[in-house]
C-alpha cells in the first residue's frame, strides 16, 4: 500500500505553510520520492510518481512554469511545489487552470521556509511507509512459508487490520517480457499501478514481490471485485504500451491465517497454467482436474507418478533427439485420432502411425482406455511439476 499524496503531504500546511493551490483531485496519487529540479529540462531519471519541488532560481519570471508542468506530467510526477519568492513571485493563472483540469496537484511554500527541512520530512514518510509495508508483507511470506509459526507475525497482521477471522483470497501476476528492458522497473511500475487500483477498492491488500511474481494478498474481496482488479490490471499495462504480456492467477476466496498458503499455492497452479495456455488469467476454481492433482501436499509423489508413466518416453526423447512425448500428448488430447495428430503437427499421417507404434513398444502398453487416461493423467502432472 504505497503512501498517497494525502497521506505524505498530510499536516505541511500547518507545519510549513506548504497550500495546495490547484488539481486536489489528484492527491490520491502514490508518491515514490522527493526531487528538487531547477534546471528547466525534467531529468530523464524521473521514473514517475515523483514530488517534485523548485525556486525557480534557473529562470526569469514565470513564464517557463507551464511548459515545465506539463513535463512533469509526461514524466507522471506525482505533483510540484513551487518555492514562492524572489524567483517565483506569484503563481501564473494559466498554470493553475491546468493543474486544475488535469488534477495534478500544485502547491506552494513560503520562501522562509528550508526546502531541506520539508523534503526531509516528507522523505522521512514515505521510508517509514515503506518500513510498514515491508513489515507486512515479510509478515504475509512467513505465513505463506511458515503456518505453523503464526503467532510470531500476527501482532504485524493484525496492526494493519489482517485478523485471523478474515476472508483472504491471492493474486499472482508475472510478465513476459517480449523484448530487452529495464525489467525491475517494469515490476517497480507494475507494483504501483496495481497499488493505484487496489487503492480505490477501499479495502485491505498487501503487495510485494516473490520469486519474480507480484503477490497480492486481497482481505474480502469478492470473485467480482478480484475479477475487476485483473482487468483493469491488464487494461492499465496495454494502456502504457509496456513492452511484455502479462499472466495472473487467482485463488478462490477463504476464511483465515491458514487460508492464506493454501490460496498462494492455488493462485500460482492458475499462474502456470495460464502461461502455459496463452491465457491473460485463470481462476483456480476453473481448473478442473488441475484442482486435485495440485491438492497433493507431497510433490514427490506427483513426481513419482510422471517418472513411472513417461519416465521411459522423455529418457527415449532425450537419447534419441525424438519428439515422441508431444505426440503422445497430442493423440492422447485428440481422442486417439492419428489424422487429428497429423493436421495439427503437419506430419504424414504413416510418420504419426511410426511414432505411435514406437512409443507403444516404449512404454509396453496396449492404449487401452484405462492405459489413456493413466498418460494423460500424467502430462497433466507434468504441467504442474
Amino acid at each position: 500500500m504505497a503512501i498517497t499524496m494525502k497521506r505524505v503531504c498530510a499536516n505541511v500546511e500547518r507545519l510549513y505553510g506548504m497550500k495546495l493551490v490547484a488539481g486536489a483531485a489528484g492527491m490520491e496519487k502514490f508518491v515514490r520520492w522527493v526531487h528538487i529540479i531547477e534546471d528547466h529540462e525534467v531529468p530523464r531519471f524521473l521514473h514517475g510518481n515523483e514530488l517534485v519541488f523548485t525556486t525557480g532560481i534557473a529562470h526569469s519570471g514565470t513564464d517557463w512554469l507551464l511548459e515545465f508542468i506539463m513535463k512533469l506530467q509526461e514524466k507522471n510526477a506525482s505533483g510540484l511545489v513551487l518555492n514562492v519568492g524572489p524567483y517565483i513571485s506569484s503563481v501564473p493563472q494559466n498554470a493553475i487552470n491546468y493543474c486544475e483540469e488535469t488534477s495534478f496537484p500544485l502547491f506552494t511554500v513560503p520562501w522562509p521556509v528550508h526546502l531541506i527541512d520539508i523534503t526531509y520530512e516528507l522523505c522521512h514518510r514515505i521510508v517509514a511507509n515503506e518500513e510498514i509495508e515491508v513489515g507486512l508483507a515479510a509478515a504475509f511470506k512467513n505465513l505463506i512459508y511458515a503456518p505453523d509459526e503464526v503467532k510470531a507475525y500476527k501482532p504485524t497482521l493484525e496492526r494493519r487490520g489482517f485478523y485471523s477471522e478474515s476472508q483472504y483470497s491471492i493474486v499472482v501476476a508475472k510478465p513476459e517480457f517480449s523484448e530487452k528492458t529495464d525489467e525491475d522497473e517494469v515490476l517497480n511500475n507494475l507494483k504501483f499501478i496495481a497499488n493505484r487500483i487496489l487503492n480505490g477498492s477501499g479495502k485491505l491488500f498487501c503487495l510485494f514481490f516473490n520469486e519474480d511474481m507480484l503477490v497480492a494478498v486481497l482481505n474480502d474481496f469478492d470473485a467480482k471485485m478480484t475479477g475487476d482488479f485483473i482487468k483493469s490490471l491488464h487494461a492499465e499495462c496495454e494502456k502504457s504500451k509496456s513492452l511484455y504480456s502479462l499472466f495472473a492467477g487467482a485463488s478462490p476466496l477463504g476464511k483465515g491465517y491458514l487460508f492464506v498458503p493454501s490460496a498462494y499455492n492455488k493462485a500460482v497452479c492458475a499462474l502456470k497454467l495460464a502461461k502455459m495456455q496463452n491465457e491473460p488469467v485463470l481462476f483456480y476454481q476453473n481448473l478442473g482436474i488441475y484442482k486435485l492433482l495440485v491438492s497433493v501436499e507431497e510433490r514427490e509423489v506427483l513426481q513419482e507418478y510422471y517418472h513411472e508413466t513417461l519416465g521411459r518416453l522423455e529418457a527415449a526423447d532425450k537419447k534419441y533427439g525424438t519428439d515422441y512425448l508431444k505426440t503422445l500428448r497430442c493423440y492422447l488430447e485428440n481422442n486417439s485420432s492419428v489424422q487429428a495428430v497429423a493436421q495439427k503437427t503437419y506430419v504424414h499421417r504413416n510418420t504419426i502411425n511410426y511414432k505411435i507404434k514406437q512409443i507403444r513398444k516404449i512404454l509396453k502398453t496396449d492404449f487401452s482406455e484405462k492405459e489413456k487416461l493413466k498418460y494423460l493423467i500424467a502430462f497433466y502432472v507434468s504441467d504442474l511439476l
